[in-house]
């Protein structure tokens, strides 16, 4: 019988389209692994959520939900949420954790949501995995209510990384990431399909990582922190994140 691994390149290729090559990537692996989450990842949590507001009563639809934490973290602060993934395994889980979540499989460049609206669109590590990202803002616009709100986060100026497919004998990047973004690139392409840039915000210092000082700081609260993350980001330059808000 084939590994997990050989199964899972064999299945690649028989597709060229990237949205059948996303799907099972979603239902055989998961990059993130958000079975353990350390505290970088809870620092990137608290972040995502301190950016989007309050969010009782609103409509809000995280496109690309994964493993699920933001829209469970939604709905329970009162939102009205919808989860759009291609990995139904993904949405089966976050329907069983929390029924009130209204669950729909769908591609983000084609979201099954005719006729809706949303006061916040939320698409956290999302961009980069999609070939035209430019494409998807514009297309997420179609569904913000007016005054509405769109939260992006992405790797912040990452170094792309390879690897070859033994199958296919091609580059492959890693974790699946086709664009790489800074501060001036992604509030263009925002700016540019149409939304006001509210908040730009670069967090998760990388030496603070790897020095494993964000372990000492895991006691104190969220602000103070980002007070220290913030300030090293501005000594290293060596953010690991980025989130922008717009504005419909």
């Amino acid at each position: 019988m084939d590994s997990p691994s050989a199964y899972f390149h064999h299945e690649r290729m028989k597709y060229t389209n990237h949205s059948e090559h996303y799907r099972i990537d979603a239902e055989v692996f998961d990059y993130l692994n958000h079975d353990r989450v350390g505290v970088d990842e809870t620092r990137r949590r608290q972040t995502v959520l301190r950016l989007a507001g309050r969010m009782r009563g609103k409509n809000v639809l995280e496109v690309g939900s994964g493993c699920g934490w933001f829209c469970k973290a939604a709905a329970a602060r009162g939102a009205k949420v919808t989860a759009v993934d291609l990995s139904q395994r993904n949405l089966d889980r976050i329907k069983a954790a929390d029924p009130r979540i209204d669950t729909r499989y769908g591609d983000a460049c084609d979201l099954p949501c005719e006729g809706m609206a949303f006061d916040l669109i939320t698409a956290n590590e999302v961009l980069e995995h999609l070939e035209k990202p430019q494409h998807a803002l514009d297309h997420w616009r179609r569904f913000l209510a007016p005054g509405g709100r769109l939260l992006v986060s992405v790797p912040y100026r990452e170094r792309i990384r390879y690897s070859l497919c033994i199958h296919c004998n091609r580059k492959t990047p890693v974790n699946a990431h086709l664009h790489s973004f800074d501060e001036q690139k992604l509030r263009a392409m925002i700016e540019t399909t149409g939304y006001r840039v509210r908040r730009v915000m670069l967090y998760n210092n990388k030496a603070l990582s790897a020095l494993r000082l964000n372990r000492l700081l895991a006691p104190f609260p969220w602000w103070f922190w980002r007070l220290k993350d913030a300030l090293w980001n501005r000594m290293t330059g060596k953010a690991a994140l980025m989130s922008v808000v717009g504005e419909r």
